[in-house]
């Protein structure tokens, strides 16, 4: 795999110190050609399928070096003889304060061929690119599994990491307890189902998600996390038998989900379900959706789904969410606080009911109760929809359970907060946001609302960048497999001015750019 200077999976000097830093903490080299009998030295590498294995030499506290290159996923087939590769399933596993940590070596840049099973304890993957480059979203030619997926084990971490091409992008499910995902690209996921009238068309449909999650005990962390451009939802915290328990959704941006499939319109942002979801917290993040295509859609979901059942806690925070038919959609809930955002929505602000938009729940009789929610201090951005805001029994022409920002205000919410004027129904400043990597310094992801349709935007970078250091700075929409694969839009030397990032106005994300910005190597 051809490596350029500015690639970041392998620009990890802060991972490279920590693993430094364990007493007796010992360093293993892991080659694409390395044998099974290797011994972890340069000289002799080991073998990722040993490296990674419950028979693997690792100890906790040690480091894996992947060196630089492309490690092929062994191949089968299905019962129809479609190719299809076996996953690498990591089962090394570490100690509690002493993780194992699998990375590329220093300077290297390496990509795990196909997906990653992950069923082990106290291990951190860091800096890899992980997918398989033979995806086929309609899963005809070559058959994929999701990319990462975390089925068991403890207290895990995905730092960093480019993820792409698989059935989902990752699967972080009920036995997986207190697993991180932070810093990671996920995008170009899922597949596609046809339609049966005319095999030759899909059927307005896209499934497989960035994130397809649920939890029961401790907490799982989704934090500076980019999802994008894949066939199904973005952030998917969806049950039918398991759990929904305990989720902390930090700073994440998350835009244009589902565009893979022409027209489809998805959630950024969902946790719904056939049992009550508790303890969800999702503050601080961004959230865009140009389009209304499916007007039932929301930007935001939080519900239950088919059951009227009343959820647990939650919050929804400090987040900026732009575009889809609904801005936020809550359904019952016992407690719920929504502060400090700022809502645009094709169609409708806020949404709170107990029939709510896509939950397939039969009309109810009772409305939610206004004093189960915190709903204060917000902004909400005029969208030229003067009844802007429902609650009651989802939206129902003719009654009053669509109502103007004013009508909302007298039933208790947002007593404090503001509407806004847009310019021709949607915002009419610009909004910049920048996420400081704490893993890596010299990364951070950055995302630009270009409302008023600039060709760049200058950005301070001076909380990510060290004076003098070098950078590059990709477009995520560029990058579609590998990381190394992407050409930066921009490379420089820091001198502590804002830097002025290109604007694409792509007609997949008109309004919205979403970029990686690394560390160049010297």
């Amino acid at each position: 795999m051809k490596r350029t200077k500015s690639d970041p999976g392998s620009i990890m000097v802060l991972a490279w110190l920590m693993a430094a830093s364990f007493a007796g903490a010992g360093e293993l080299y892991v080659s694409p050609t390395g044998a099974p009998d290797g011994d972890g030295s340069k000289a002799k590498p080991l073998g990722i399928l040993v490296a990674i294995s419950d028979k693997s030499p690792a100890k906790p506290g040690d480091t894996l070096y992947l060196l630089a290159g492309t490690y092929n996923g062994p191949m089968t087939q299905d019962v129809n003889r479609v190719p299809q590769r076996l996953p690498f399933e990591v089962k090394v596993s570490g100690a509690p304060d002493k993780p194992i940590r699998i990375l590329p070596a220093p300077g290297a840049a390496a990509h795990l061929n196909g997906s990653v099973a992950f069923n082990a304890s106290y291990v951190h993957l860091i800096g890899l690119d992980i997918g398989d480059l033979q995806w086929d979203p309609w899963g005809e030619k070559h058959k994929t599994q999701t990319a990462l997926n975390a089925t068991s084990g403890k207290s895990m971490k995905v730092i960093n990491c480019n993820i792409f091409g698989g059935a989902m992008g990752t699967g972080a499910w009920q036995p997986a307890v207190n697993l991180e995902f932070y810093g990671n690209l996920i995008h170009d996921f899922g597949g596609m189902y046809r339609d049966k009238k005319d095999p030759t068309k899909h059927n307005g449909r896209g499934h497989g998600h960035a994130y397809y999650a649920q939890n029961l005990d401790g907490t799982k962390i989704f934090q500076h996390n980019i999802a994008y451009r894949g066939c199904g939802w973005n952030v998917h915290i969806y049950t039918q038998e398991a759990n929904i328990t305990g989720f902390d959704v930090i700073e994440n941006i998350s835009y244009i989900a589902g565009t893979y499939v022409d027209g489809q319109t998805t959630d950024n942002y969902l946790a719904c379900g056939w049992k009550p979801a508790d303890r969800i917290r999702m503050n601080g993040n961004v959230g865009y959706q140009p389009t209304m295509a499916a007007a039932w859609r929301a930007n935001t979901r939080l519900i239950t789904l088919y059951k009227p059942l009343t959820n647990g806690t939650g919050e929804v925070c400090d987040n900026y969410f732009a575009g889809a038919a609904y801005g936020l959609s809550l359904g019952a809930w016992k407690s719920f606080k929504v502060t400090g955002n700022t809502f645009w929505a094709l169609k409708y602000h806020v949404e709170i009911s107990s029939v709510p938009t896509g939950s397939a729940i039969p009309t109810q009789d009772q409305r939610p109760t206004p004093g189960n929610y915190q709903v204060d201090n917000n902004t909400y951005i005029a969208n030229g929809n003067d009844l802007s805001f429902v609650y009651g029994l989802q939206e129902r022409p003719g009654t009053n359970d669509i109502i103007s920002f004013a009508a909302w205000q007298k039933l208790g919410f947002d007593k404090n907060s503001r509407m806004v004027p847009g310019k021709d129904g949607k915002p009419a400043e610009n909004k910049t946001f920048v996420f400081p990597n704490k893993y890596a310094k010299g990364r951070a992801n950055v995302g630009i609302f270009n409302w008023e349709g600039k060709d760049k935007v200058e950005v301070d970078l001076s909380g990510a960048l060290a004076q003098g250091q070098k950078y590059a700075i990709y477009n995520c929409l560029d990058i579609k497999q590998t990381i190394g694969q992407a050409k930066p839009v921009l490379n420089g030397s820091f001198d502590g001015k804002p830097v002025a990032f290109p604007l694409r106005k792509d007609k997949l994300s008109p309004d919205f750019d979403s970029f990686l910005v690394a560390p160049e190597l010297n």
